[in-house]
C-alpha cells in the first residue's frame, strides 16, 4: 500500500480509503467487521464514517470493530457534523451548539475518546465560520478531535475559513472531501486548484459514480432493484444515460487493460494531480475484495488521454454536486 502526506497535517495516509456510509444499511455487522478486517490486512489505516450514516449505526458498527480488533491506536477515524439528528430546530447546522453536541454523540458511537479529523459534512451559510471554529477550536484543546476538515465547501469559504483560523489561532482545515469521479470532473476546476494552493488534501467521495463506472447499469430509465440508485432521489439523479454510455467505454477498456471497470476507476483518480486519496464505499467483502488491486493498476499517457476525451478536464456529464446549492 502506498501512503502520501495528508494536505498540511503530518499525517500518512493510505491511498484509498475505507468508507462505512453502507455500514448498518444495508451491510450487516458480521460482514462491516469483516471488511474493516480485510482494508487493515490491506493497508488501509483511514476510515470514514459521519453521524448521519444510516442514523448512527455506521458509527455504532465502526466503533464496535476496533473495540474488537483492539487496532483503535493504529488507524484513523473521520465522522462529521452538519445533518439533521434530531427534531429540534438546533440538532443540525455548523452552530457551537450542534457542533459540540455531535462531536459527544458520535464519540459515545465510535466507541473513542478522540475523533482523528473531524468534518464540517456542508458549509453552513447561515452561521458565521468564526463560530464554527470556534467550537472546533474547543474540541481540539479538550482532546475530543484532532484536526478538522470540510466536505463539499465552497472555494471561497475554504479560503475564508483559513483566514479567520489564521486570524484567531483556530485549528485549520487540512483537507476537504468534495465529490469528484470520471463522471464529474468539475473540482478540477476550483477546489483542487485551491487544495493544491493551500495546501490541502483531498478526499474524494463517490470514485464509482454509485457504480455507475463499476458496471453495475446499463439503461437509466430501468435501475436494478436495490442500487444505489433506487435509494434516493438524489442519487437517482446522479445516474444518467450520458454517465452510462461513458461507463460503458469504461468497461471496455478496463478489459483491454485486464482489470474491472470499478478498478480502472479507483486506479484514474490516483493518477489526478492533488487527490489524495478516493473514498471507497462498498457494501459487502465480495466488492470491497474486487476494488483493493486497484493500488496496483498502471495507467499509461494513452489511458489518461482517452478517459479525458470521454469527459474533459473540469466538466461533467452527471452532477454529483446535485445537493449543493453553491455549485448550481
Amino acid at each position: 500500500m502506498e501512503y502520501r502526506r495528508l494536505g498540511r497535517s503530518g499525517l500518512h495516509i493510505s491511498a484509498v480509503v475505507l468508507g462505512t456510509m453502507n455500514f448498518g444499511r444495508p451491510t450487516q455487522k458480521d460482514e462491516a467487521f469483516q471488511m474493516v478486517d480485510m482494508s487493515l490486512d490491506a493497508g488501509i489505516n483511514l476510515f470514514d464514517c459521519a453521524d448521519i450514516y444510516a442514523q448512527g449505526e455506521s458509527e455504532r458498527m465502526l466503533g464496535e470493530a476496533f473495540n474488537r480488533n483492539g487496532k483503535r491506536q493504529d488507524v484513523l477515524i473521520t465522522s462529521k457534523v452538519f445533518n439533521k439528528t434530531g427534531p429540534g430546530p438546533n440538532d443540525s447546522g455548523n452552530s457551537k451548539h450542534h457542533i459540540l453536541k455531535a462531536c459527544e454523540d458520535s464519540l459515545k458511537r465510535l466507541q473513542t475518546e478522540y475523533i482523528d479529523i473531524y468534518f464540517l459534512h456542508r458549509s453552513d451559510f447561515n452561521v458565521p465560520q468564526e463560530e464554527s471554529l470556534e467550537a472546533l477550536d474547543l474540541l481540539v484543546r479538550q482532546g475530543k478531535i484532532r484536526y478538522v476538515g470540510c466536505s463539499t465547501h465552497p472555494p471561497w469559504r475554504v479560503v475564508e475559513a483559513l483566514w479567520i483560523a489564521d486570524k484567531h489561532h483556530y485549528p485549520k482545515f487540512i483537507c476537504e472531501q468534495p465529490p469528484y469521479n470520471l463522471l464529474d470532473r468539475r473540482a478540477e476546476n476550483e477546489i483542487v486548484p485551491m487544495c493544491r494552493d493551500y495546501d490541502l488534501g483531498i478526499l474524494a467521495w463517490g470514485p464509482l459514480a454509485h457504480g455507475v463506472l463499476a458496471d453495475r447499469y446499463t439503461d437509466a430509465a430501468k435501475l436494478p432493484e436495490g442500487s444505489r440508485g433506487t435509494l434516493k432521489t438524489i442519487y437517482r439523479d446522479r445516474i444518467t444515460r450520458e454517465g452510462i454510455e461513458v461507463g460503458m467505454k469504461i468497461v471496455k477498456r478496463s478489459e483491454e487493460k485486464g482489470c474491472t471497470a470499478a478498478q480502472f476507476a479507483v486506479a484514474w483518480m490516483l493518477y489526478q494531480p492533488g487527490i489524495t486519496a478516493p473514498i471507497l464505499g462498498p457494501r459487502n467483502l465480495d466488492q470491497l475484495e474486487g476494488l483493493l488491486p486497484a493500488v496496483d493498476i498502471k495507467l499509461d499517457d494513452d489511458d489518461l488521454k482517452f478517459c479525458d476525451t470521454l469527459v474533459p478536464p473540469g466538466t461533467h456529464v452527471t452532477s454529483f454536486f446535485n445537493t449543493s446549492m453553491w455549485m448550481k
